[in-house]
């Protein structure tokens, strides 16, 4: 998930491609460039669009849910008593289904 949303690879054209905080534009990009763009090469801040927002924020709580899980896993893998590892267990399973 750290990956996804690092990575400025979710659209790409010959040139040109954006993540969901950054869009980058080579040197040798043809023109005209996707959504009309006309910034000079080099690396900007993603385009303010609502699905680009949503997406992001989406990836955001799916990576927070992830962390949540896992930490619950690591508490029911320490725990001594069955009961508390099982209910440990079962709510990191729901977190993740969540996320």
């Amino acid at each position: 998930m750290i990956m996804a949303l690092a990575s400025t690879d979710w659209l790409m054209a010959t040139g040109w491609r954006q993540g969901l905080f950054i869009h980058c534009i080579a040197e040798d990009a043809p023109t005209p460039l996707p959504f009309n763009m006309q910034d000079p090469p080099g690396c900007y801040q993603a385009r303010d669009v609502s699905y680009i927002r949503a997406a992001a924020a989406l990836c955001i709580i799916t990576l927070i849910t992830d962390i949540v899980a896992t930490l619950l896993t690591g508490l029911g893998l320490r725990s001594k008593d069955h009961m508390k590892k099982y209910k440990y267990y079962k709510i990191a399973v729901y977190v993740m289904v969540l996320s």
